[in-house]
């Protein structure tokens, strides 16, 4: 009897406790947009976040009214200008949406760049403060948190050995250091919006794609292509970005509290997304289970040491030193001192 009155008034101080913390957040429902709905990052991590997971935490008091970028039929674009008017108060963007100041911003995902999830988060973590000046004086918003998609590899007609064969190739790149990317390998960058890839494949207009493992599968790549080369280029690392006017309006306790659940959704979706990438791969080629769909029949190519080799040699010769030409030299030098130095990389203009 004693442990159940113990046991009791625990919980009836532990409901305390959290009523009154609830009470010390200001109420707040968020307008946001997200990715695309039919990935996993919309569905097992922004929707939900925004949906129930951050209404559960703060008692009802914080709330998102979330659209994905599908459904507002939105181009990336045109997302800053609309977070920056007003229009919403926070949105998920991607450095390819980001045109004043994006040679900054796409320095958080250099392709080629970053070999492995670690190395990926290690960058723009390391970035984030060059990021945040841009956000705040060009774009009047803050920087809450990242997010990746799974690794970016190629999705091809035809059949591909090697980076060889990629000589000559139209590629559907999704930024311009892909496009550089393209460009080393004696390749062609074609820029072509994720939904218009598969009758641009199915065509021929592009002989590949570069896209990540699983939103390949999603969007019924698999259907139109029949090798998937394995040679990564990145991980398209995103950001969470809210209106500073709105951000500058919270409370201190609830700008503390929202930043610690934006934490927790950024731990979330690095873990969640780099163990998407193994099964986006199966469910590509059917070299092992998949839990969203019928395996895909595609041929899977491994990269050969000489592959990557040669993606170095690619990013030493071409990308870095394009990119550092686009972010000017002061820009360079920061990037080679935050990042570059801990690989062994210098981003230099020709």
């Amino acid at each position: 009897m004693r442990s159940q009155i113990v046991a009791a008034f625990i919980a009836g101080m532990a409901a305390l406790s959290g009523a009154a913390h609830a009470q010390t957040l200001d109420k707040k429902e968020f307008n946001v947009v997200g990715t695309w709905n039919f990935l996993t990052n919309w569905q097992k991590l922004e929707q939900p976040f925004w949906v129930t997971e951050l209404p559960g935490a703060s008692g009802g008091n914080l709330k998102g009214n979330i659209k994905s970028i599908t459904e507002v039929n939105l181009k990336g674009t045109e997302l800053l200008r609309l977070l920056k008017l007003g229009v919403y108060d926070a949105a998920a963007a991607l450095p390819i949406y980001i045109e004043d100041g994006g040679a900054v911003i796409e320095a958080s995902d250099i392709a080629g760049v970053a070999r492995d999830f670690k190395m990926g988060r290690d960058i723009v973590t390391s970035w984030l403060p060059e990021m945040q000046k841009v956000m705040s004086e060009r774009h009047g918003a803050i920087i809450l948190g990242t997010f990746p998609f799974p690794e970016q590899v190629f999705y091809c007609r035809g059949d591909i050995k090697n980076i060889g064969d990629l000589k000559g190739k139209k590629i559907r790149v999704q930024g311009t250091s892909q496009g550089d990317f393209a460009t080393a390998v004696g390749a062609a960058g074609v820029t072509i919006p994720f939904g218009e890839v598969v009758p641009a494949l199915e065509k021929g207009v592009v002989d590949c794609g570069i896209t990540g493992t699983m939103p390949g599968y999603k969007a019924k790549w698999t259907e139109v292509t029949n090798t998937l080369f394995r040679l990564p280029v990145g991980y398209t690392i995103g950001i969470w970005v809210m209106n500073a006017s709105v951000w500058n309006r919270l409370s201190k306790d609830t700008q503390g509290f929202v930043q610690k659940q934006m934490r927790a959704l950024e731990n979330k979706s690095w873990q969640v997304i780099e163990a998407e990438t193994e099964e986006g791969v199966a469910c590509s080629t059917g070299t092992g289970a998949c839990s969203v769909g019928p395996v895909g029949k595609l041929k899977l190519v491994k990269p050969s040491d000489s592959d990557l080799k040669a993606r170095e040699k690619a990013l030493n010769d071409v990308v870095l030193a394009r990119w550092a030409k686009r972010c000017g030299d002061a820009c360079a030098s920061r990037w080679n001192e935050l990042v570059g130095k801990k690989y062994n990389l210098t981003a230099k203009a020709n």
